[in-house]
């Protein structure tokens, strides 16, 4: 969750997906560049070609 998230934390299943759905609603009326400046960082991932040669045989 995002550190400016209001909701409570005891809300139901049926609650969190109705306020997803509510918050995609929103983010359609958004300009391309305020959708850019949302967008979550990903986790960089770097094969590690040493531990792939060695897993090769089991």
């Amino acid at each position: 969750m995002s550190e400016h998230d209001d909701t409570p934390k005891d809300e139901s299943a049926v609650d969190k997906v109705l306020r997803e759905v509510e918050e995609a609603e929103r983010r359609t009326r958004d300009t391309e560049e305020d959708r850019r400046h949302r967008g979550e960082a990903g986790e960089a991932v770097t094969p590690n070609t040493e531990a792939q040669e060695q897993a090769e045989g089991e």
